[in-house]
């Protein structure tokens, strides 16, 4: 059971595996939390 376990957070800003906020979701993903992701386009959609 992690930190962030049953805990629900909303993500912003992954464009790429390279960003900022694609390492914060993995590892709050790693801690157990529940992810929402927000994306500008259905370009960005399967990342």
């Amino acid at each position: 059971m992690g930190f962030l376990s049953g805990k629900r957070i909303l993500v912003t800003g992954v464009a790429s595996k390279l960003s900022i906020a694609y390492g914060i979701a993995q590892a709050m993903h790693r801690e157990g939390a529940e992810l929402a992701f927000t994306y500008q386009n259905d370009k960005l959609k399967g990342r």
